[in-house]
């Protein structure tokens, strides 16, 4: 009919090249004039290639998310220690101490010196009762050349083992003042500071660790992270001492799990999880920075991996899951 607009038959494809190339998208409800003027001003293959770029950047996004895996870590603080055991080293007589021969850290050796006490004093008794025994001794070769009576004779012996006896007691007393380790291994802890502080039998003196124990963060794992957790499992180690965005973690395996737990004041009901180190030092910058016991740690034992697409989806079968158990 003349005067009336020429209709597009439905199915029809619209032919983009009678209306001058360019294509015009309804104007959206509430869009703001600057977008629809952009939009309408756009020609039809730029139109076309952003929807490429979109459905491209959408099929990007959702390989990522399916093939990009994340850690489910359960966390805990730690500290490295010696593995087992290690040797209290105590003061065995009363003294007061001269010189601290070592610093924490140091490797010994069995016997080796670590703290000497002020033996000046038990020297001096040591030597006024050797003299003493000498004049004794020289005493009584002279009573019984001159064949005085027996009983004077008998005095003097019995003060020469009263001296004997003083003699030994000073020795090992000197003995004891050098406080030496019980065997090869590293200073973990020194208990005294400074010289001139006072000890008696049975005070700690220092810490060692035997050499041939490797070194383990044991950590405090509260109850409510505690289900997954086993041996076995991979766990990350960042210490304090080295910062992780700058040294980077250490990686290690879980091998140790307490039965038990144990209560702590600070986080309540917790399980004892020890980690061994892969290996004793971390390494960053070109460098090797050895691990000492006594360093703090976080834990993060990697309990599971699920990918970044899961993730997204859980909030939705769980709304799901709720739908279907309302019904």
């Amino acid at each position: 009919m003349a005067g009336t607009e020429e209709q597009t038959s439905v199915g029809e494809p619209l032919d983009l090249a009678a209306l001058g190339k360019t294509w015009t998208p309804p104007q959206a409800s509430g869009s703001t004039p600057e977008v629809s003027e952009i939009l309408a001003e756009m020609p039809w293959w730029a139109a076309r290639g952003l929807l490429y770029i979109i459905v491209a950047f959408l099929l990007a996004a959702g390989l990522w998310a399916h093939f990009s895996v994340l850690d489910i870590v359960s966390e805990a603080r730690g500290t490295l220690l010696p593995e087992g055991y290690t040797r209290r080293v105590e003061a065995q007589t009363d003294g007061v101490v001269q010189f601290i021969l070592v610093r924490e850290g140091d490797r010994v050796e069995a016997n080796e010196a670590l703290v000497q006490l002020d033996s000046a004093e038990a020297r001096v008794r040591r030597d006024n009762a050797r003299q003493e025994m000498r004049t004794l001794e020289e005493q009584l070769l002279q009573i019984r050349a001159s064949g005085a009576p027996v009983v004077e004779a008998l005095e003097k012996e019995n003060a020469l083992a009263r001296l004997e006896s003083e003699i030994a007691a000073l020795d090992l007393a000197l003995a004891r003042s050098t406080i030496r380790s019980p065997v090869d291994g590293l200073v973990t802890s020194l208990e005294v500071r400074t010289p001139g502080a006072v000890v008696k039998p049975g005070d700690p003196i220092a810490t060692v660790a035997p050499a041939n124990a490797r070194l383990v963060v044991e950590g405090k794992m509260p109850n409510q992270r505690i289900a997954f957790v086993r041996k076995g499992l991979p766990a990350k180690l960042k210490f304090d001492a080295f910062p992780f965005q700058d040294y980077g973690v250490v990686n290690g395996t879980v091998i140790d799990v307490s039965p038990d737990a144990q209560s702590d004041e600070k986080l309540g009901s917790v399980y004892k999880v020890t980690v061994a180190p892969d290996r004793p030092v971390i390494a960053a910058h070109g460098q090797e920075f050895p691990l000492r016991p006594g360093m703090t740690a976080t834990m993060e034992v990697v309990t599971e991996r699920k990918s970044v697409l899961s993730l997204f989806a859980a909030p939705f079968k769980k709304a799901q899951g709720d739908l279907g158990s309302a019904k």
